[in-house]
């Protein structure tokens, strides 16, 4: 960077004194003197005019060469920078709490992270290449006046200089937050975008097309308005610029006029005063890098501007921490795995805020390798516990504790190089609703266990009774399943969630409604499949059909957030299980079946029906 900006700086001095030498021997020269041997005084004038052109491309190219090789040494330590930010970021979004992601537009999201990973190359960009050098360079420029002319020219540069940089923090401040008003509206833009594509299927079944559209555009509508705000007080800001400099120009100038008048200016060396040097050197050296501080500074504060909004929108998270929670140690990791978790609720609460709580001062013991139902209408909390659980909210009031420790402790343990394993890798959960990602059906297999071979993968696809449909797919494991999974139907995403708890091999786990997008058939089937996996390990179970539940070795009946009933299946048919209800669930247990028989009486009648008919016929 030094040599840099040195031997910027020395190309004009050196043209400056080829001119002044082509200029003196131009002077010296005459007609004879073409027609003969040059005089002394012009062969020198020319030599050394000769010696500065050669001296001034030398340091062009010198300084062109220490430009290329400052962009090759600082693009690794910017791209690096950049990742690493990028890296953090993405790892801290991913440890927030549920409770930000319901709230946050994905796209918008995604918007603000880009904005504020990008901008932070062009900070250090800024600042190691622009601010710095700039200021050695006025320095060096304004050193290089004081010499050549008067104080009063240096004065006027340096009040030129105060001016310049004054209006451009006042205007840059305007455009930055007319920007962030630009970004927000951005972000709020994307978002729609977004949202309208991955529920293309619904915009599409609705109709809405035109709807989604006419929004889009009012969204961008309000964008390019604040975007326009934002131009205009740029160009207004470069207009200033622009009208500072050339009075500053103007004023130096004249200074420098003014002491030509007074005999001040005087020439006594290659750095020296003659008011053209001024005009067509010296102020080029200076009004040049006040541009580029300029128009980086707006750059700078824009891409502050982004880093702002990026860091304060992940502010707004509670961060689940890293995946660091330790449970039992190395050497116990065998037995523990087929011996099942201790799961502990001790007067657990939690509410989306204060006037809506979903649970209310639950205690729940699970012992290892015991399995459990929970059962209730919708809305009572059951899906929560499970997320509590796994730590995805934090509990209002109470703990929640695996293997004795508590989920809350457990993940804000960093930085430890203990050979344990954390809780979400004990855990394998198949939830109510899977969603994949836009990759392979082998990936999303493996994302239960990430090391699991081609054949232990179709071991666990068969077990999830996954096999018949990938008989049917000409790609097999490499069927690409599209966004979110839309080329799977409900119940084979519901398999693939299964498959993956069988590659998992889990201590502990967690079914959400495990069953509920599959026929009564094949849900005989799951069943005794995910027993299989549970067999000698923890297991709980959320469900709406208590034929699910039925096997477990407690059942919990869940309302309005209260345990109000427990026992095995047995016990609570019976109605002789604990708590506030008894009965509940035999009484929920023959609505289901009374809703089950009246299906198979509606379905014999059709059957009947297409008899008759046929006899008729």
């Amino acid at each position: 960077m030094m040599i840099q900006k040195s031997t910027g700086l020395a190309v004009p001095i050196c043209f400056k004194l080829a001119v002044d030498h082509l200029t003196t021997a131009a002077v010296h020269a005459t007609p004879a003197a073409s027609l003969g041997a040059l005089p002394d005084a012009v062969t020198a004038s020319l030599t050394a005019a000769a010696y500065a052109l050669i001296a001034s491309g030398a340091f062009k190219a010198i300084s062109g060469l220490a430009t290329e090789l400052r962009s090759v040494a600082f693009t690794p330590v910017a791209q690096a920078a950049g990742r690493r930010v990028a890296l953090h970021v993405f790892n801290h979004v991913l440890n927030l709490d549920l409770s930000f992601h319901l709230d946050r537009r994905t796209g918008a999201l995604q918007r603000i992270i880009d904005r504020g990973t990008r901008s932070i190359t062009m900070v250090f960009r800024a600042v190691v290449f622009t601010f710095l050098p700039t200021a050695m360079e006025l320095v060096l420029v304004c050193a290089l006046l004081w010499k050549a002319f008067s104080w009063h020219v240096v004065a006027a540069v340096l009040s030129t200089f105060i001016l310049y940089v004054g209006w451009t923090v006042r205007m840059t401040g305007v455009s930055a937050e007319l920007r962030k008003i630009a970004n927000e509206m951005d972000g709020v833009t994307t978002g729609k975008a977004v949202d309208a594509l991955l529920n293309y299927e619904t915009v599409s079944v609705f109709g809405n097309v035109k709807l989604e559209s006419g929004q889009y555009d009012g969204l961008l509508r309000s964008y390019h308005e604040a975007a326009l705000g934002s131009e205009r007080a740029s160009s207004a800001l470069n207009a200033g610029q622009a009208v500072i400099l050339a009075i500053g120009m103007t004023g130096v100038l004249t200074c420098a006029a003014l002491g030509v008048g007074r005999g001040g200016l005087e020439y006594v060396g290659p750095i020296s005063g003659r008011v053209g040097d001024l005009g067509a050197f010296y102020l080029t050296l200076l009004w040049a890098p006040l541009q580029f501080l300029g128009f980086f500074y707006r750059e700078l504060r824009q891409s502050l501007v982004d880093m702002e909004a990026m860091f304060e929108g992940l502010e707004d998270g509670t961060s689940t921490g890293a995946t660091a929670a330790e449970f039992g140690s190395e050497s116990e990791s065998e037995s523990a795995v087929s011996a099942g978790a201790a799961v502990s609720l001790k007067n657990v609460s939690f509410g989306y805020s204060p006037n809506r709580m979903v649970v209310n001062d639950v205690t729940l013991d699970i012992a290892p390798g015991q399995s459990v139902g929970i059962v209730g209408p919708s809305g009572s909390g059951k899906s929560t516990l499970l997320r509590l659980l796994l730590r995805m909210y934090d509990v209002t009031a109470g703990s929640v504790s695996v293997d004795g420790v508590d989920v809350r402790g457990a993940f804000y343990i960093y930085h430890t190089e203990l050979k344990q394993s954390s809780l979400r890798s004990r855990v394998a959960v198949v939830p109510q609703d899977t969603v994949l990602f836009n990759d392979s059906l082998l990936h999303n297999l493996r994302y239960g266990r990430a090391d699991a071979s081609v054949e232990e993968v179709l071991e666990a696809a068969t077990c999830a009774r996954l096999d018949a449909t990938l008989a049917l797919m000409p790609d097999g494991l490499d069927t690409m399943v599209g966004e979110r999974g839309v080329k799977l139907s409900g119940g084979e995403k519901q398999r693939v969630a299964i498959a993956r708890a069988f590659l998992r091999q889990p201590r502990l786990l967690l079914a959400d409604e495990a069953t509920s997008a599959l026929d009564t058939a094949t849900e005989i089937g799951i069943l005794q499949s995910l027993q299989e996996v549970a067999s000698g390990r923890t297991a709980v179970f959320v469900a709406h059909r208590l034929s699910t539940v039925r096997s477990c070795d407690v059942v919990v009946v869940m309302e309005n957030g209260k345990i109000v009933e427990s026992g095995s299946h047995a016990e609570l048919m019976r109605g002789k299980g604990t708590g506030t209800k008894a009965g509940m669930y035999a009484s929920m247990w023959a609505s289901q079946q009374a809703e089950i028989e009246i299906g198979r009486v509606g379905e014999d009648a059709k059957t009947n029906v297409g008899v008759f008919s046929e006899i008729e016929t």
